[in-house]
């Protein structure tokens, strides 16, 4: 399997028994001026969440997109 990763412009391969791919999205102190905070990666299993955290997980290849938004 494939997916995006945070912090990168290609998608990578995820380690074995990784065959999830997931978005994470949250709000930080700063969630007003520059928006939700996002994790992206692979996982074996879809991660559990807490409350204020919104998470999408797929199982296709590059199924993580996530459009960023412009800076200010």
């Amino acid at each position: 399997r494939t997916c995006n990763k945070t912090f990168s412009d290609q998608s990578k391969i995820c380690p074995p028994g990784e065959n999830i791919c997931y978005t994470k999205t949250w709000c930080d102190a700063w969630c007003s001026q520059r928006g939700k905070r996002v994790e992206l990666g692979c996982a074996a299993t879809c991660p559990k969440v807490k409350a204020g955290v919104e998470i999408k997980c797929c199982s296709t290849d590059d199924c993580d997109k996530f459009q960023f938004g412009k800076p200010r």
